[in-house]
């Protein structure tokens, strides 16, 4: 039996085919392997899933963008949530392994929020600023940084957004942690430090954990903007990732048919509805009428 390990440091397809079930399929589950990247809005999607095809289960497990891609390469999951796409390495390690290939396909959109104190001085920042720190530039105005786990991928989301080499060395005053909680309790305990955190995966309100988020100056923009809902979809906000949906191209008929309930019109609605940006989705509203604008109703 071949184990295929995918150790941190593309090709994408049109879309992923399936036939419906019929009345005498059985019942039969496959693993969904990521919730930890966008817990709320998961157990929602699967839910509605089941109701929708009840003969149909998937189960649920946590685990980051590289436990993810292992668990699918190694068969112990048919879909896999990410943060990332899958580098051209791991698709050549999964290619040779198992012989064949990973699809993924972005389903959500989440911002890529910076966390202070919330005693802290600093209200914002710019991605020149950010960019200095990776470097280990002068200038950079940042003490230290706390990040997930890098295998979750949220640090390479971050260093694609600055526009950075994933390939770029750890910067000497980042600290990884277990995962975001962590990170969240301990920019609470140190005034000087900043963290790294996803939208999809923060709580809620921040109020109540002593932290919170900072202002981002975009390169072409004039005023610091947050993570916020609105300022994502609008692309205000500068720093941005895709959550993505994986499955293997040879893989399960039952994981395929999940990816591509969670790409079609209707998912992405589902998605819209859990309170997480849909991929395909604008949040500019359309409106349509035959009235000139300014004409009595």
């Amino acid at each position: 039996m071949t184990v295929v390990f995918i150790l941190r440091g593309q090709k994408a397809q049109k879309g992923v085919g399936f036939r419906l079930p019929n009345e005498s399929d059985t019942v039969t589950t496959t693993t969904l392997m990521g919730r930890e990247l966008a817990p709320r809005m998961v157990p929602r999607l699967v839910s509605n899933y089941h109701r929708e095809y009840p003969r149909l289960h998937v189960q649920i497990e946590d685990g980051g963008t590289t436990r993810a891609l292992e668990a699918l390469a190694n068969h112990r999951a048919g879909v896999a949530l990410l943060y990332r796409p899958p580098t051209s390495s791991e698709q050549s390690i999964i290619r040779s392994a198992v012989g064949d290939t990973v699809l993924y396909f972005p389903i959500a959109l989440g911002g890529i929020a910076i966390l202070a104190n919330a005693g802290a001085a600093i209200d914002s920042l710019s991605l020149a600023d950010l960019r200095r720190f990776v470097r280990e530039e002068r200038g950079a105005r940042i003490e230290r940084v706390y990040a997930p786990d890098p295998n979750q991928g949220l640090w390479d989301a971050f260093l694609r957004g600055l526009g950075q080499p994933e390939e770029s060395g750890v910067p000497s005053r980042v600290t990884f942690l277990q995962d975001e909680p962590a990170v969240i309790q301990a920019v609470a305990n140190d005034p000087d430090a900043l963290g790294i955190g996803s939208t999809l995966s923060l709580p809620d309100t921040l109020s109540g954990y002593g932290v919170r988020f900072v202002r981002i100056l975009p390169d072409t923009g004039s005023v610091a903007v947050g993570p916020e809902y609105e300022r994502v979809g609008y692309g205000e906000y500068p720093l941005h990732h895709y959550l993505y949906a994986a499955c293997l191209a040879n893989g399960s008929v039952r994981a395929a048919m999940f990816v591509t309930h969670l790409t079609s019109d209707r998912g992405q609605r589902q998605i819209e509805r859990t309170g997480v940006l849909p991929a395909r989705q604008t949040v500019w509203p359309i409106v349509l009428t035959r009235r000139p604008v300014g004409s009595p109703r």
